[in-house]
């Protein structure tokens, strides 16, 4: 399972009706679960510590590999394979991957940035206290969340998107006069 909020849940998920087996949750990134939302705007605006996203995981007696990627699944021997070459036996699996930023042709470039993880909002932060002039890339929820934060930080910023920003999520723009 992702070590984050799916991983986190559905180790409570088991644990509350009194699933008693072992639990193993496994996530690549180093950090305890936490909440995503919170990274686009307080803690990338700087209202909030990175701390305040962690999750109040309830869920005892469960196993965190934290730090490791699961990098091959065998499902005839019932193992998780980790990148370190370690292997975990499960007898019932949860594969909560969770979701991967689309980057530049995968390219690591300078004063490029994603913002999917506590430490990509952190990279962001930085970055931002620089005062730089941002170009947003996608103007979806996230996109538009990450350019009214660089907004009221004073920042100027550019939104480049295929069509009207938020049109997929909300529908056309239309004023409230228009029949």
């Amino acid at each position: 399972m992702d070590g984050s909020i799916a991983g986190a849940t559905a180790a409570t998920a088991l644990r509350e009706p009194g699933f008693d087996g072992d639990v193993t949750v496994i996530g690549d990134e180093p950090h305890a679960p936490y909440a995503r939302p919170p990274l686009s705007k307080a803690i990338l605006h700087g209202d909030e510590p990175p701390e305040a996203a962690a999750l109040a995981v309830t869920a005892e007696g469960v196993d965190w590999i934290r730090g490791t990627a699961a990098t091959r699944l065998d499902t005839d021997a019932g193992r998780v394979h980790l990148e370190g070459g370690e292997a975990v036996p499960y007898d019932a699996l949860v594969i909560a991957t969770g979701g991967r930023a689309r980057s530049l042709d995968g390219a690591e470039l300078e004063g490029v940035h994603v913002l999917r993880t506590l430490d990509d909002a952190a990279a962001l932060s930085r970055a931002f206290a620089a005062r730089p002039r941002v170009v947003v890339v996608g103007g979806g929820y996230l996109g538009m969340e990450i350019a009214s934060t660089a907004l009221s930080l004073g920042l100027r910023v550019t939104v480049v998107h295929m069509a009207p920003c938020l049109v997929s999520q909300l529908g056309p723009h239309r004023r409230v006069d228009e029949p």
